[in-house]
Protein backbone atom coordinates (compact mmCIF):
# COMPACT_ATOMS: atom_id res chain seq x y z
CA UNK A 1 0.00 0.00 0.00
CA UNK A 2 1.23 3.50 -0.85
CA UNK A 3 2.46 5.61 2.04
CA UNK A 4 0.64 8.73 3.21
CA UNK A 5 3.42 10.86 1.75
CA UNK A 6 3.04 9.25 -1.66
CA UNK A 7 -0.74 9.74 -1.62
CA UNK A 8 -0.34 13.41 -0.62
CA UNK A 9 2.14 13.87 -3.45
CA UNK A 10 -0.29 12.35 -5.97
CA UNK A 11 -3.16 14.54 -4.74
CA UNK A 12 -0.96 17.64 -5.05
CA UNK A 13 0.10 16.62 -8.56
CA UNK A 14 -3.47 16.05 -9.71
CA UNK A 15 -4.56 19.41 -8.28
CA UNK A 16 -1.76 21.18 -10.14
CA UNK A 17 -2.84 19.47 -13.35
CA UNK A 18 -6.43 20.45 -12.66
CA UNK A 19 -5.43 24.10 -12.42
CA UNK A 20 -3.79 23.82 -15.84
CA UNK A 21 -6.86 22.21 -17.42
CA UNK A 22 -9.10 24.90 -15.91
CA UNK A 23 -6.89 27.62 -17.37
CA UNK A 24 -6.82 25.90 -20.78
CA UNK A 25 -10.60 25.61 -20.72
CA UNK A 26 -10.95 29.35 -20.09
CA UNK A 27 -8.49 30.19 -22.88
CA UNK A 28 -10.31 27.86 -25.30
CA UNK A 29 -13.67 29.41 -24.36
CA UNK A 30 -12.32 32.90 -25.07
CA UNK A 31 -10.91 31.85 -28.44
CA UNK A 32 -14.15 30.03 -29.26
CA UNK A 33 -16.20 33.20 -28.77
CA UNK A 34 -13.99 35.12 -31.19
CA UNK A 35 -13.87 32.34 -33.78
CA UNK A 36 -17.62 31.76 -33.55
CA UNK A 37 -18.32 35.47 -34.08
CA UNK A 38 -16.28 35.41 -37.31
CA UNK A 39 -18.00 32.21 -38.43
CA UNK A 40 -21.51 33.53 -37.81
CA UNK A 41 -20.63 36.63 -39.85
CA UNK A 42 -19.34 34.71 -42.89
CA UNK A 43 -22.16 32.16 -43.18
CA UNK A 44 -24.87 34.66 -44.34
CA UNK A 45 -22.38 36.28 -46.73
CA UNK A 46 -21.55 32.92 -48.29
CA UNK A 47 -25.25 32.22 -48.77
CA UNK A 48 -25.81 35.63 -50.40
CA UNK A 49 -22.91 35.13 -52.81
CA UNK A 50 -24.19 31.64 -53.60
CA UNK A 51 -27.66 32.96 -54.42
CA UNK A 52 -26.20 35.61 -56.70
CA UNK A 53 -24.04 33.01 -58.39
CA UNK A 54 -27.07 30.79 -58.99
CA UNK A 55 -28.85 33.70 -60.64
CA UNK A 56 -25.91 34.57 -62.88
CA UNK A 57 -25.16 30.99 -63.88
CA UNK A 58 -28.79 30.45 -64.80
CA UNK A 59 -28.26 32.90 -67.66
CA UNK A 60 -25.44 30.85 -69.18
CA UNK A 61 -26.60 28.19 -71.60
CA UNK A 62 -23.45 26.11 -71.90
CA UNK A 63 -20.30 25.26 -69.99
CA UNK A 64 -18.56 28.55 -70.67
CA UNK A 65 -16.46 28.44 -67.51
CA UNK A 66 -14.02 25.51 -67.25
CA UNK A 67 -14.55 25.37 -63.47
CA UNK A 68 -18.07 24.13 -64.14
CA UNK A 69 -16.98 21.25 -66.37
CA UNK A 70 -16.51 17.81 -64.82
CA UNK A 71 -13.76 15.77 -66.44
CA UNK A 72 -14.23 12.51 -64.54
CA UNK A 73 -10.52 11.87 -64.30
CA UNK A 74 -8.51 9.87 -61.80
CA UNK A 75 -6.52 12.65 -60.13
CA UNK A 76 -8.05 14.17 -57.01
CA UNK A 77 -6.80 16.99 -54.82
CA UNK A 78 -7.91 16.65 -51.19
CA UNK A 79 -7.64 19.58 -48.77
CA UNK A 80 -7.52 18.24 -45.21
CA UNK A 81 -8.08 20.82 -42.46
CA UNK A 82 -6.88 19.88 -38.96
CA UNK A 83 -5.50 21.81 -36.01
CA UNK A 84 -1.96 22.80 -35.11
CA UNK A 85 -2.26 21.64 -31.49
CA UNK A 86 -3.54 18.66 -29.58
CA UNK A 87 -5.46 18.31 -26.31
CA UNK A 88 -8.72 18.62 -28.23
CA UNK A 89 -10.17 15.15 -27.83
CA UNK A 90 -10.82 13.28 -31.06
CA UNK A 91 -11.03 16.46 -33.17
CA UNK A 92 -7.89 15.88 -35.26
CA UNK A 93 -8.19 12.08 -35.37
CA UNK A 94 -11.76 12.25 -36.70
CA UNK A 95 -10.71 14.45 -39.62
CA UNK A 96 -7.70 12.25 -40.41
CA UNK A 97 -9.80 9.07 -40.26
CA UNK A 98 -12.29 10.62 -42.67
CA UNK A 99 -9.47 11.49 -45.04
CA UNK A 100 -8.19 7.92 -44.87
CA UNK A 101 -11.71 6.67 -45.60
CA UNK A 102 -11.94 9.08 -48.53
CA UNK A 103 -8.74 7.66 -50.00
CA UNK A 104 -9.84 4.04 -49.47
CA UNK A 105 -13.14 4.76 -51.22
CA UNK A 106 -11.17 5.69 -54.36
CA UNK A 107 -8.75 2.84 -55.01
CA UNK A 108 -8.58 3.67 -58.72
CA UNK A 109 -7.83 7.37 -58.20
CA UNK A 110 -4.67 9.24 -57.29
CA UNK A 111 -5.36 11.41 -54.23
CA UNK A 112 -2.95 14.26 -53.48
CA UNK A 113 -3.41 15.62 -49.96
CA UNK A 114 -2.97 19.29 -49.13
CA UNK A 115 -2.62 19.41 -45.33
CA UNK A 116 -3.74 22.55 -43.51
CA UNK A 117 -2.68 22.15 -39.87
CA UNK A 118 0.31 20.51 -38.20
CA UNK A 119 -1.58 17.42 -37.03
CA UNK A 120 -2.69 16.38 -40.49
CA UNK A 121 0.68 17.29 -41.98
CA UNK A 122 2.61 15.21 -39.44
CA UNK A 123 0.37 12.23 -40.04
CA UNK A 124 0.90 12.21 -43.80
CA UNK A 125 4.59 13.04 -43.53
CA UNK A 126 4.92 9.79 -41.57
CA UNK A 127 2.57 7.76 -43.80
CA UNK A 128 4.38 5.94 -46.63
CA UNK A 129 3.00 6.67 -50.06
CA UNK A 130 0.95 9.69 -49.00
CA UNK A 131 3.44 12.53 -48.73
CA UNK A 132 1.41 15.77 -48.66
CA UNK A 133 1.48 17.82 -51.84
CA UNK A 134 1.46 21.04 -49.79
CA UNK A 135 1.48 21.98 -46.10
CA UNK A 136 0.04 25.07 -44.43
CA UNK A 137 0.33 25.72 -40.69
CA UNK A 138 -0.55 28.49 -38.27
CA UNK A 139 -3.99 29.15 -39.77
CA UNK A 140 -6.18 27.80 -36.97
CA UNK A 141 -5.63 30.77 -34.65
CA UNK A 142 -6.43 33.73 -36.90
CA UNK A 143 -6.86 32.77 -40.55
CA UNK A 144 -7.49 35.60 -43.00
CA UNK A 145 -9.50 35.68 -46.20
CA UNK A 146 -6.34 36.49 -48.15
CA UNK A 147 -4.68 33.29 -46.90
CA UNK A 148 -7.70 31.20 -47.87
CA UNK A 149 -7.84 32.87 -51.29
CA UNK A 150 -4.14 32.16 -51.88
CA UNK A 151 -4.61 28.46 -51.12
CA UNK A 152 -7.72 28.26 -53.28
CA UNK A 153 -6.03 30.05 -56.18
CA UNK A 154 -3.36 27.33 -56.27
CA UNK A 155 -6.06 24.67 -56.35
CA UNK A 156 -7.87 26.45 -59.17
CA UNK A 157 -4.62 26.87 -61.12
CA UNK A 158 -3.89 23.16 -60.76
CA UNK A 159 -7.41 22.28 -61.88
CA UNK A 160 -7.22 24.53 -64.94
CA UNK A 161 -3.76 23.17 -65.81
CA UNK A 162 -5.09 19.61 -65.71
CA UNK A 163 -3.00 18.60 -62.69
CA UNK A 164 -6.17 17.36 -60.94
CA UNK A 165 -9.70 16.55 -62.03
CA UNK A 166 -11.50 17.15 -58.72
CA UNK A 167 -10.89 19.22 -55.59
CA UNK A 168 -12.45 18.21 -52.26
CA UNK A 169 -12.13 19.61 -48.76
CA UNK A 170 -12.51 17.78 -45.43
CA UNK A 171 -13.21 19.90 -42.37
CA UNK A 172 -15.11 19.85 -39.07
CA UNK A 173 -18.46 21.61 -39.28
CA UNK A 174 -19.21 23.57 -36.12
CA UNK A 175 -22.59 22.74 -34.61
CA UNK A 176 -21.91 23.65 -30.99
CA UNK A 177 -19.11 23.60 -28.44
CA UNK A 178 -19.85 19.93 -27.75
CA UNK A 179 -20.82 18.80 -31.27
CA UNK A 180 -18.71 18.90 -34.42
CA UNK A 181 -19.33 16.99 -37.64
CA UNK A 182 -16.63 16.03 -40.13
CA UNK A 183 -17.79 16.89 -43.63
CA UNK A 184 -16.52 16.33 -47.15
CA UNK A 185 -17.39 18.93 -49.80
CA UNK A 186 -16.48 19.04 -53.46
CA UNK A 187 -15.15 22.41 -54.51
CA UNK A 188 -14.27 21.65 -58.14
CA UNK A 189 -15.90 21.13 -60.50
CA UNK A 190 -18.30 23.60 -58.92
CA UNK A 191 -21.21 21.68 -57.37
CA UNK A 192 -23.93 24.26 -57.96
CA UNK A 193 -23.60 24.33 -61.74
CA UNK A 194 -26.53 22.02 -62.48
CA UNK A 195 -28.77 23.62 -59.85
CA UNK A 196 -28.04 27.03 -61.32
CA UNK A 197 -28.99 25.92 -64.84
CA UNK A 198 -32.30 24.61 -63.47
CA UNK A 199 -33.17 27.98 -61.89
CA UNK A 200 -36.41 29.64 -63.11
CA UNK A 201 -36.16 31.48 -66.40
CA UNK A 202 -37.50 34.64 -64.78
CA UNK A 203 -34.29 34.91 -62.78
CA UNK A 204 -32.43 35.61 -66.03
CA UNK A 205 -34.10 39.02 -66.35
CA UNK A 206 -33.29 40.33 -62.89
CA UNK A 207 -29.87 41.87 -63.58
CA UNK A 208 -28.18 43.71 -66.43
CA UNK A 209 -24.59 42.51 -66.24
CA UNK A 210 -21.52 44.35 -67.52
CA UNK A 211 -19.16 43.72 -69.20
CA UNK A 212 -20.67 40.26 -69.94
CA UNK A 213 -22.47 37.42 -68.24
CA UNK A 214 -19.44 35.15 -68.57
CA UNK A 215 -16.97 37.60 -67.01
CA UNK A 216 -19.28 38.44 -64.10
CA UNK A 217 -19.98 34.74 -63.51
CA UNK A 218 -16.25 33.96 -63.50
CA UNK A 219 -15.57 36.71 -60.96
CA UNK A 220 -18.39 35.63 -58.64
CA UNK A 221 -17.43 31.97 -59.05
CA UNK A 222 -13.87 32.68 -57.94
CA UNK A 223 -15.16 34.72 -55.00
CA UNK A 224 -17.55 31.94 -54.02
CA UNK A 225 -14.76 29.32 -54.05
CA UNK A 226 -12.56 31.53 -51.87
CA UNK A 227 -15.41 32.11 -49.42
CA UNK A 228 -16.23 28.41 -49.21
CA UNK A 229 -12.66 27.51 -48.27
CA UNK A 230 -12.45 30.46 -45.87
CA UNK A 231 -15.67 29.39 -44.20
CA UNK A 232 -14.40 25.80 -43.93
CA UNK A 233 -11.28 27.11 -42.18
CA UNK A 234 -13.41 29.14 -39.76
CA UNK A 235 -15.65 26.12 -39.15
CA UNK A 236 -12.61 24.02 -38.32
CA UNK A 237 -11.12 26.68 -36.03
CA UNK A 238 -14.37 27.02 -34.09
CA UNK A 239 -14.70 23.26 -33.87
CA UNK A 240 -11.14 22.91 -32.58
CA UNK A 241 -11.64 25.50 -29.83
CA UNK A 242 -14.98 23.94 -28.88
CA UNK A 243 -13.49 20.45 -28.78
CA UNK A 244 -10.55 21.65 -26.67
CA UNK A 245 -12.86 23.46 -24.25
CA UNK A 246 -14.97 20.33 -23.86
CA UNK A 247 -11.90 18.12 -23.50
CA UNK A 248 -10.39 20.35 -20.80
CA UNK A 249 -13.72 20.51 -18.98
CA UNK A 250 -13.89 16.70 -18.95
CA UNK A 251 -10.27 16.54 -17.76
CA UNK A 252 -11.08 18.94 -14.92
CA UNK A 253 -14.03 16.83 -13.85
CA UNK A 254 -11.94 13.67 -14.06
CA UNK A 255 -9.35 15.32 -11.83
CA UNK A 256 -12.09 15.92 -9.24
CA UNK A 257 -12.95 12.22 -9.34
CA UNK A 258 -9.29 11.21 -8.98
CA UNK A 259 -8.77 13.60 -6.08
CA UNK A 260 -11.86 12.19 -4.37
CA UNK A 261 -10.64 8.62 -4.80
CA UNK A 262 -7.16 9.51 -3.56
CA UNK A 263 -8.61 11.34 -0.57
CA UNK A 264 -10.60 8.26 0.38
CA UNK A 265 -7.48 6.13 -0.02
CA UNK A 266 -5.55 8.59 2.15
CA UNK A 267 -8.23 8.53 4.85
CA UNK A 268 -8.37 4.72 4.87
CA UNK A 269 -4.58 4.46 5.07
CA UNK A 270 -4.48 7.01 7.87
CA UNK A 271 -7.28 5.25 9.75
CA UNK A 272 -5.50 1.93 9.36
CA UNK A 273 -2.28 3.46 10.68
CA UNK A 274 -4.06 4.98 13.69
CA UNK A 275 -5.82 1.69 14.43
CA UNK A 276 -2.51 -0.15 14.26
CA UNK A 277 -0.88 2.35 16.61
CA UNK A 278 -3.76 2.07 19.12
CA UNK A 279 -3.55 -1.71 18.99
CA UNK A 280 0.18 -1.57 19.67
CA UNK A 281 -0.33 0.81 22.62
CA UNK A 282 -3.05 -1.40 24.12
CA UNK A 283 -0.96 -4.50 23.59
CA UNK A 284 2.03 -2.83 25.29
CA UNK A 285 -0.10 -1.71 28.25
CA UNK A 286 -1.48 -5.22 28.73
CA UNK A 287 2.04 -6.66 28.62
CA UNK A 288 3.16 -4.28 31.37
CA UNK A 289 0.21 -5.23 33.59
CA UNK A 290 1.07 -8.89 33.51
Amino acid sequence: MASLRDIRRRIRSVRNTQQITKAMKMVAASKLRKAQARLMAIRPYEQAVGQMLHTVLARLMGDENPLLVGRGGKRVSLILITGDKGLSGAFNNNAIRRAEGFIRERPDQEVAVTAIGKKGARYYLKTPGHHPAAVYTGLSEAVTFAQAAAIMSKQVAGYLAGECDEVHVIYSYFQSAIAQQVRVERLLPFETAEAAREAPAAAQEVYLLEPSDEEVAARILTESLNIRLFRALLESASSEHGARMTSMDNATKSADDIIGALTQQFNRARQSMITTEIAEIVGGAEALNK
